[in-house]
């Protein structure tokens, strides 16, 4: 027990103690504000402080095996302070600012889509997030600008609201002056010309400017008006600037107060492949900041500022919260004449983004884009390939032809040949292009009739070329002579008639209920956009009806031609690849993948590690797997729609051709017919481990795009590894 004597000497020692710290404290707020109370107030009077966010370094993009794709090099920006920038002659300022930066060589940060030149014209396609961003902006601004036929139908689209109101498929209704494409009333032509009235009346922009230098300053304005430049958001001017230019800002800081240099991480692309699956990466945009756009909005989520560059498309979007990083926090001491004296990390330092480990083989992805540009360069359109893993769903290879270069993505020339290409090369034809299957589709036809009890092994029907049904004559011209057929041989040499009479005992409902079961008319959940597409049958004709009433409803015709891959059906490419997957792996749907694993920015950590996700499994016999998968045999075997191309091939591959009828109008009205060439294909026959689908626009059938399946194959199959492939120790260490 503590005893009286013992509890008084504790006291005294801690209250001499807590006098000693009293004392400290109050000795040094003496000499904070006594005796160096005056250094102090004329450091406050001529030094400037400023507390900043560093943003992090993305991650990086792998192939499967550790080659990069996309990582990050270091590199110099120009950015305005807002505390420190002076706006009495700033248009001078920033017009002398571009003039160099120019000439430097580095890239002005203008987000403005409208050509730099007159005539001026729109530099994204309707839809890009930077045309979104504009029409948001006119929209806004349409009365400010006095833009009255947008003004007109900003007007006629809240009556129709108003009294017709529409709803999207999850039944909400559409916001009809949110879907309006604002840039549709108002030309790039006018916008420059009322922006420059409007600058000029209002914001102080000097007049009788020559268009250039107007343009210049009309750009920039957009862009620091889009990310918000105040006093809690700096913008970045410029980027990618040289050593000699930072010398010479550094030497005339008073003429630059506000402009500083600063280090960041740019994207450097590694490869010229997979840009559609890669994706893009740009300036954080107005909506994006403050509304639901592109995974928005940023202004709620932590390590993010609106001056930061976000993914805008591919992976690049798609894993946005794992490649972004930890933004850090900086503090800058500059004299007012805007020299730094110090700066530091304050709070905590940037953490670089995690690494992404896709599933993509290079070596194939190379093959399947080569091969696509080669084979189908002279039907003067478009074409996709798609490389699957049979038994986990992982994407090794996905094309879409013609493609585009991520490195100069934003380069003005770049961008007008990609505007100027009717084939529009930024569209992923692989996920998002919706084709008829054709003859593709018979396989399912014959699994669906086998399990259904319509056929069976020993069914046939004689083919004389001809089916009449209806009132309609329905044709057959894929072999020569007449034929009776069972469902094997209706495979090999895809007979229409064979599956015309299928089609009409099997009829659309049941159709519908086995394209949904392997996944065909709905999305597959890959991480990049793709299309949902649509089986043909009763209840989607009754989706189109309520679209257009002019359209008939279903009716016998329509079964017979959608049990040929026609009518109404529109799959994806990659639906195609994964519904042929699950048939010859016994009825295993796995969900495509583009991601193998994640790992820390150090790759000391796993941070996601995918496993094959089922996202269905198909009841069918085993007797109708042999069945279609012998007659999917046949089709590269001698007689076989494909036997030209895989005539002695190594390996046994089994596969289905496929011809589509499309029709394409012109702006005229004008409708020209042409055909579209399918092949889906499997290997090794006896153990399939991938699956390659390939369409070709225009190809007029099969056997034109079975040689860039072909060369696909020899890629996977080949028996030396590519010597650019890592270490066996360092594949160890990326992949797990």
């Amino acid at each position: 027990m503590i005893n009286k004597n013992q509890l008084l000497r504790r006291l005294l020692v801690m209250g001499c103690l807590l006098l000693l710290c009293a004392g400290t404290a109050g000795a040094q707020l003496i000499r904070l504000q006594m005796v160096d109370g005056e250094d102090y107030v004329k450091r406050a009077a001529v030094y400037l402080t400023t507390t900043s966010t560093v943003s992090a370094a993305r991650g990086e993009l792998l192939d499967r095996y550790g080659r990069a794709m996309v990582t990050n090099k270091t590199a110099f920006s120009l950015v305005l302070v807002h505390s420190a920038w002076e706006t009495e002659g700033q248009y001078e300022r920033l017009l002398d600012l571009a003039a160099r930066v120019r000439a430097d060589g580095g890239t002005l940060c203008d987000t403005l889509p409208i050509s730099t030149s007159a005539p001026y014209t729109y530099t994204a396609a309707a839809g890009d997030s930077k045309m979104t961003s504009l029409s948001t902006y006119l929209k806004d601004s349409r009365n400010t600008l006095g833009l009255t036929a947008l003004q007109q139908a900003v007007t006629d689209a809240q009556t129709r609201q108003q009294e017709r109101p529409r709803h999207d498929a999850n039944g909400n209704v559409i916001d009809e002056v949110d879907a309006l494409d604002a840039t549709q009333y108002v030309s790039a032509d006018e916008f420059i010309r009322v922006m420059r009235g409007y600058l000029e009346r209002s914001k102080g922009l000097p007049a009788g400017l020559n268009e250039a230098d107007a343009r210049t300053l009309i750009g920039l304005y957009y862009s620091m008006r889009q990310i918000g430049f105040g006093t809690r958001v700096n913008f970045t001017m410029a980027e990618d600037i040289s050593i000699d230019l930072i010398a010479y800002i550094k030497e005339h800081h008073q003429q630059y107060r506000g402009v500083e240099v600063d280090t960041e991480a740019v994207r450097r692309y590694d490869t010229q492949l997979a840009a559609h699956l890669l994706g893009t990466v740009g300036p954080m945009y107005y909506e994006e900041w403050y509304e639901n756009k592109n995974g928005g909005p940023y202004k709620d989520k932590s390590g993010y500022n609106q001056n930061d560059s976000i993914g805008k498309s591919g992976l690049e979007s798609a894993l946005e919260d794992y490649l972004h990083g930890t933004a850090g926090s900086r503090t800058v001491d500059t004299t007012l004449g805007g020299k730094t004296v110090s700066e530091q990390t304050t709070g905590y330092a940037p953490e670089p983004g995690d690494n992404v480990i896709t599933t993509i083989d290079l070596d194939l992805q190379q093959v399947a884009e080569q091969s696509l540009a080669e084979n189908m360069a002279q039907y003067r359109r478009g074409a996709a390939a798609v490389a699957l893993a049979v038994n986990s769903g992982e994407v090794l290879a996905m094309a879409s032809y013609p493609t585009y270069d991520l490195e100069n993505y934003y380069d003005e020339d770049e961008v007008n040949a990609r505007l100027n290409d009717s084939r529009s090369p930024e569209y992923n034809r692989a996920t998002q292009g919706v084709y008829p299957p054709g003859s593709t589709f018979k396989v399912l036809t014959a699994i669906a009739a086998l399990e259904e009890g319509v056929i069976n092994a020993g069914t046939t029907y004689k083919c004389e070329g001809t089916f009449e049904y209806g009132g309609q004559t329905f044709r057959c011209n894929n072999h020569p002579q007449p034929m009776t057929l069972d469902v094997t041989q209706a495979i090999k040499y895809s007979c229409n008639v064979f599956f015309y009479n299928v089609g009409k005992e099997l009829q659309g409902e049941r159709m519908e209920k086995w394209c949904d079961r392997f996944g065909l008319g709905r999305v597959t959940g890959i991480e990049v956009g793709e299309s949902a597409g649509h089986a043909a049958g009763p209840s989607y004709r009754k989706l189109m009806i309520e679209a257009d009433p002019a359209l008939r409803e279903w009716q016998g015709g329509d079964d017979v031609n959608a049990a040929i891959g026609q009518s109404d059906n529109g799959f994806t490419p990659l639906q195609m690849a994964n519904y042929v997957a699950a048939v010859v792996n016994g009825g295993t749907l796995y969900k495509p993948t583009l991601v193998r694993n994640i790992k820390s920015y150090d790759y000391g950590s796993v941070v996601r590690s995918e496993q094959p996700e089922v996202i269905g499994t198909i009841e069918f016999s085993d007797a109708t797997r042999r069945l279609v998968m012998t007659g999917m045999g046949e089709v590269t075997a001698e007689g076989g729609t494909a036997a030209t191309v895989f005539a002695d091939y190594p390996v046994k591959v089994g596969g289905k051709t496929g011809t589509a009828e499309m029709f394409e109008s012109d702006k005229n009205g004008v409708v020209t017919k042409y055909n579209n060439g399918l092949f889906v294909a499997f290997a090794p026959f006896d153990d399939p481990q991938i699956v390659v689908c390939v369409v070709g626009e225009g190809a007029e059938h099969g056997s034109s795009v079975a040689p860039v399946v072909r060369d696909i194959f020899d890629a996977y199959f080949k028996a030396e590894p590519d010597d650019n492939v890592k270490t066996v120790q360092q594949e160890n260490t990326l992949v797990p």
